[in-house]
């Protein structure tokens, strides 16, 4: 803290002091951030890292406010670098970063949107100024390695801190939403309070006084007794940390300040303090407890009252008569207000240095501080057991209606305060209905798992069927290209093909036993054969006849001897898509002399995938390697994926158009590509189409001759429709169970509960003097008969002895 009073100076912002020696000789002030450089917006209530120091001596040189005597200055600050905080518009998770709030030596605190929600939250990050930094990344990172065990201890207590305060439902204390790691680094999520600080809000409101701030601190006291009975301490109590609620003016603890201070104990020995609100045992003297957090709250109160905060623990240690009284400073209070003695006196208590002497709860701190104000704390108390109701005439009418909706609930959701006919009457139909009720809906998802698992099998050997017959077909068309492949009028035409022309027919012969081939078989569309240098010599289709396909993949692949079986595709040139199957010639030598080809109907193989269709209510469909979709019922979606191919695998389709795309649209279809793409053996899989917004299951089955993958889906709704009438009649059977039996059950509790009301106004009746209307007429003769008889002779008992009474007095 600085040694002089400008105005720039901060007495309470955050400083590093060497670790003092046995003694205190000279102790240091510092400028706020000293290390950093000048920032001219200093709060003067930041928290301060300070070293341990050893027992004080008497006469040592102590702590120097603003205008005391000069002590030792260190360079002028500067501001925190605003490079370390997030850019607005910057995403973590579903949460958009706005704007700074607020950052300090321990962390910073953003204004965050949930895009999820369209809700404005608060998200305070875990960054320590003194031993991390951000790097390009926007990770965080120590800036040396002795500082790697410092950092992640202040981290795990951070996350310890975040863990317990999202156990608080309490409206005195912030409410943590959520908190995760991310970046190397944590994040806390708390609800954004809409408010302004105690600090600053209190200075315009004085004039409610001693009994106006009473009303605000019951809250809070509350909410701070909850975190000292979970075993957390605050820390950092100050007026800063205290935000006022701009809904309903009620005061709301924030910042916690565990995480700084395991992050100052790690480093040589440092602890935070806020200097006037921080105890001396928070300097290293003494074990702290829910006493540490009580001086900080009557630091927070003195500065109420006075308009100004305690001096230091430290120097208050050294010179006790630097310290005014609240008792005697309360006299002259800010503003001309006058507060009583027993209030006055409460805060002295809670100022006391020593620990020993300090109110050591908060339930003892509230006791001192209502003294003049035992009505106030009979209803506070009163409030927490829910038997009365607050004086809510300073609240907003809004507000008070909420409120008032809200206890409603409350007390609709609290059994204890039922009528005790509902009370027995849930009983006895809950003990009747709720077996009967389990059983039946584990009987009925019994029924739905056993059918879902015999459809998933049922689709899985549909897919195996057609994905066999598919494999069977190519393979015989393979065969087939073998056999013509090995005839040897094909290596004579190749063979005797003139040089000189290359469009002349190599064998006529050739040609028109081609044509005879696709006509006697319905699957293939043409046959042609090509030389070894990619010039078809004879074809079914006397338009490829000197055609050049030394370009073709099929070609590439069979003159270098081996079979080629291509994709279903388009091509080129053609109208409908098709499969062509290549199979060289060999000649006498073993060379390649030229590939014959063959060119099968898409349509024969659809027919084969179709056939599953004589079921309406399943799907047929057929997937290449890539998941591309080269057959479905839905024409929109064949040649599209089921998941967005690789720019690699988009760039090389487009090239080779072989389903005449520029692109291959995505179906987004994740849960079913992860379960069918590469599959090696059959299968099935359940999930949430995203094509047709329903449950879906789908059985699936490699084809053994190829790389696709053939797939059969059915939705849910279809083969679950079967149980809609026995969920209906469940439902019925149920119902008028439940309504006979709670017909029973209310007329037997009402039986029980009209000799209890009888009996209670009886009692009304008897606190008026009125026995001839408190007597009460029994019938039964079980237990409630005998206690209204009981009852009656007490009240005969009672009338005899106020008559013999009155006798006597008359």
């Amino acid at each position: 803290m600085p040694a002089s009073g400008s105005a720039e100076d901060d007495p309470d912002a955050t400083v590093v002091r060497p670790r003092a020696g046995s003694t205190i000789t000279r102790t240091q002030a510092l400028p706020p951030r000293a290390h950093l450089g000048p920032d001219p917006s200093l709060d003067p209530d930041a928290t301060v890292v300070k070293p341990r120091t050893a027992p004080v001596d008497p006469d040592a040189t102590v702590i120097l406010r603003p205008g005391a005597a000069p002590a030792v200055r260190l360079p002028e600050p500067r501001q925190l670098p605003l490079a370390l905080a997030l850019a607005p518009g910057f995403r973590l998770h579903e949460y958009r970063i706005e704007r700074v709030l607020g950052q300090g030596g321990f962390g910073i605190t953003y204004l965050a949107t949930d895009v999820h929600l369209n809700s404005q939250v608060a998200i305070k990050e875990y960054l320590p100024e003194e031993i991390a930094f951000r790097t390009g990344d926007r990770s965080i990172s120590p800036n040396a390695t002795q500082h790697r065990d410092r950092y992640r201890e202040g981290l795990e207590s951070f996350l310890v801190e975040a863990r317990t305060l999202a156990t608080f439902r309490h409206p005195a204390i912030v409410r943590v939403a959520r908190f995760f790691e991310a970046h190397r680094t944590a994040y806390m999520v708390l609800e954004y309070e809409q408010g302004q600080p105690f600090k600053t809000w209190w200075p315009e409101n004085r004039h409610l006084g001693e009994a106006g701030l009473i009303e605000l601190l019951l809250p809070l006291l509350d909410g701070l007794a909850a975190v000292h009975e979970a075993g957390f301490l605050h820390r950092d109590i100050k007026p800063d940390n205290i935000q006022v609620r701009a809904a309903d003016g009620r005061l709301v603890l924030l910042d916690f300040g565990s995480a700084g201070q395991t992050v100052a104990v790690a480093g040589q020995g440092a602890v935070v303090v806020t200097p006037g609100y921080a105890p001396l045992e928070q300097y290293g003297f003494g074990r702290q407890g829910a006493w540490t957090d009580l001086y900080a709250l009557g630091a927070t109160l003195y500065w109420a009252v006075t308009g100004r905060k305690p001096p230091d623990a430290e120097l208050r240690m050294a010179n006790p008569r630097s310290h005014t009284p609240a008792l005697e400073a309360g006299a002259a209070a800010a503003g001309g207000v006058v507060y009583g003695q027993a209030f006055l006196q409460a805060i002295d208590w809670a100022l006391t240095v020593e620990v020993a002497e300090r109110p050591q709860s908060v339930a003892a701190l509230r006791r001192a501080l209502c003294t003049d104000h035992v009505a106030s704390l009979d209803l506070q108390e009163a409030l927490r057991d829910g038997d009365t109701q607050p004086d809510e005439a300073h609240r907003p009418l809004r507000e008070r209606l909420r409120t008032r909706l809200r206890r409603f609930f409350d007390t609709l959701l609290h059994p204890p305060s039922w009528p005790l006919a509902l009370k027995m009457t849930l009983a006895m139909v809950a003990t009747a209905l709720l077996p009967m009720g389990v059983t039946a809906v584990y009987n009925l998802r019994a029924a739905q798992d056993a059918l879902t698992a015999g459809e998933l099998r049922f689709v899985e050997q549909i897919a195996l069927s057609s994905a066999g017959r598919i494999s069977q077909f190519i393979t015989d068309h393979r065969h087939l290209a073998r056999v013509l492949a090995s005839e040897g009028e094909l290596l004579q035409a190749v063979a005797s093909a003139p040089a000189a022309s290359a469009s002349a027919p190599a064998a006529p012969a050739v040609d028109e036993k081609f044509g005879r081939f696709v006509r006697a078989n319905p699957d293939l569309e043409r046959v042609w054969l090509a030389d070894a240098r990619g010039l078809v010599r004879a074809s079914s289709d006397a338009a490829l006849l000197g055609a050049d396909v030394a370009q073709a993949a099929w070609f590439r692949e069979a003159v270098q001897g081996r079979a080629h079986t291509g994709d279903l595709a388009l091509g080129r040139d053609e109208t409908l898509p098709g499969m062509v199957l290549a199979q060289p010639v060999a000649a006498a030598d073993g060379t390649v002399a030229g590939v014959l080809a063959l060119r099968v109907r898409g349509s024969s193989l659809v027919t084969i995938v179709d056939e599953v269709r004589n079921d309406a209510s399943l799907t047929p469909f057929l997937l290449d390697r890539d998941g591309v979709v080269l057959h479905h019922l839905q024409e929109d979606l064949v040649y599209r994926s089921l998941v967005p191919l690789p720019p690699e695998r988009q760039a090389a389709l487009a090239a080779e158009q072989r389903f005449r795309r520029e692109r291959i649209e995505s179906l987004d279809e994740t849960a079913l590509a992860a379960a069918v793409l590469g599959a090696q053996r059959t299968g099935h899989v359940a999930y949430r189409s995203a094509v047709h917004g329903r449950e879906e299951i789908a059985g699936y089955a490699p084809v053994a001759a190829h790389d696709w993958v053939v797939g059969v889906a059915k939705s849910r709704t279809d083969f679950e429709a079967p149980l809609q009438p026995l969920n209906t009649q469940l439902l019925w059977s149920v119902l008028l169970v439940g309504l006979l039996f709670t017909g029973l059950a209310l007329r037997f509790a009402r039986s029980i509960v009209r000799p209890v009301r009888a009996l209670t106004q009886a009692a009304a009746a008897l606190k008026e003097g009125q026995y001839e209307a408190a007597g009460v007429e029994v019938k039964r003769r079980d237990e409630l008969g005998q206690l209204g008889r009981t009852f009656n002779v007490m009240i005969d008992v009672l009338r005899q002895r106020d008559r013999e009474r009155r006798r006597e007095g008359g």
